[in-house]
């Protein structure tokens, strides 16, 4: 999430670095600019951070007003979502009063090696994340009565983070505990659910993520 259409020169230095550190990892990255369409615009972002493992903000103390509005609105519905945030930010850019006890990373032109090692400490700590939300998941499918809705969240969150085709495995097997119940006329939310998991299974094999956490 960053400034989109002449933005100053250090927003595109930040982009273009965090970029570049994030796809040395194996991450494949998104922004307004990767997706066209005849919908909302604000709808189209929303489906970009619900189809995403995490959300990265980008903003400098040149950015400007709006869009740095933007960027907060966006950074809230991530939050809401419960996508990991990394938020990047120039050296001279006060955070806004809502992130004042979040953590953030500043981009200083000085000294990119502390830069990079900040990006990377973020990063195992996502990946950290999609190992437990894997562990959730393998305790979810071994509970003898299942919350099915619960076992997806946790399958799905832990694909999007780390692209791991066992993720999708897991997930049918969700699907099909549900299948033999889902037919019953006062569960229609299970009918839902079935469909849902299997659409996910079904766009995650044709998307190939790129990242495969190690």
């Amino acid at each position: 999430m960053r400034q989109i259409g002449e933005a100053p020169q250090i927003d595109t230095d930040m982009a273009e670095a965090v970029s570049g550190l994030l796809e040395a990892r194996g991450y494949g990255l998104k922004d307004a600019d990767a997706s066209t369409g005849s919908k909302d615009y604000l709808e189209r972002i929303l489906g970009l951070i619900r189809g995403t493992g995490l959300t990265i903000a980008v903003f400098s103390h040149q950015t400007r007003p709006t869009a740095l509005a933007n960027i907060m609105l966006e950074l809230g519905f991530a939050a809401m979502c419960g996508k990991p945030l990394m938020i990047v930010k120039s050296k001279d850019a006060p955070a806004p009063s809502d992130l004042k006890r979040t953590d953030w990373i500043d981009y200083d032109f000085a000294d990119p090696v502390n830069f990079e090692r900040k990006v990377g400490q973020a990063l195992d700590e996502i990946e950290a994340l999609a190992e437990f939300e894997e562990q959730l998941l393998d305790l979810a499918l071994d509970a003898p009565s299942m919350d099915c809705a619960v076992a997806f969240e946790r399958a799905h969150r832990a694909f999007l983070l780390a692209g791991q085709p066992e993720m999708l495995e897991k997930a049918e097997s969700i699907r099909d505990r549900i299948a033999g119940v889902r037919n019953i006329e006062t569960v229609a939310d299970l009918n839902r659910l079935h469909d849902e998991i299997a659409m996910f299974v079904k766009q995650g094999r044709r998307c190939r993520l790129p990242r495969v956490a190690d």
